[in-house]
């Protein structure tokens, strides 16, 4: 059972929306847009894939994810290629161009974070690293509709 107003719960939370904050305040210069990014991103992670799957990946309306995809297809940062297994489906995949804006955008984020934590020791970052991970692992990876209970004091 979830308690109401943990406070533990809030920090994190918090620490969360400041960290990605940051990131979007420190990193308005990437080559392609950050939403862009996350786009060339999976598809550099997952492969090539049709474009529902990839708004599944998402977890955006087909419609939005159209619109990023042709905003980089645009820039020769997508291509599409037949799916083998459907003739008549189209796949996305990263192209050449859109590998290199990556690369930036990664070595980018790269050096922000690497100064970020200059102060770090080893075993502190290697700790952030695992707990990151053990909380990315822990979400749910489907849409959760289910009503959470909360503890409540009687």
């Amino acid at each position: 059972m979830v308690k109401a107003n943990d406070p533990q719960t809030d920090e994190i939370l918090t620490g969360l929306f400041d960290v990605l904050r940051a990131m979007k305040r420190t990193l308005a210069g990437d080559p392609a847009e950050r939403s862009l990014t996350i786009v060339l991103h999976q598809l550099k992670e997952h492969g090539g894939m049709r474009l529902s799957d990839l708004a599944t990946i998402l977890c955006l309306d087909v419609s939005t994810t159209s619109r990023h995809v042709r905003a980089l297809e645009d820039r020769g940062y997508i291509e599409r290629t037949g799916d083998p297994a459907d003739g008549r489906a189209v796949r996305l995949a990263l192209a050449p161009a859109g590998d290199e804006v990556l690369a930036k955008a990664w070595a980018d984020r790269r050096v922000w974070m690497q100064e970020a934590l200059a102060g770090w020791s080893s075993d502190q970052r290697r700790d952030l690293a695992a707990a990151l991970r053990h909380l990315a692992d822990s979400l749910p990876t489907e849409p959760n509709n289910r009503t959470v209970r909360q503890e409540t004091s009687a």
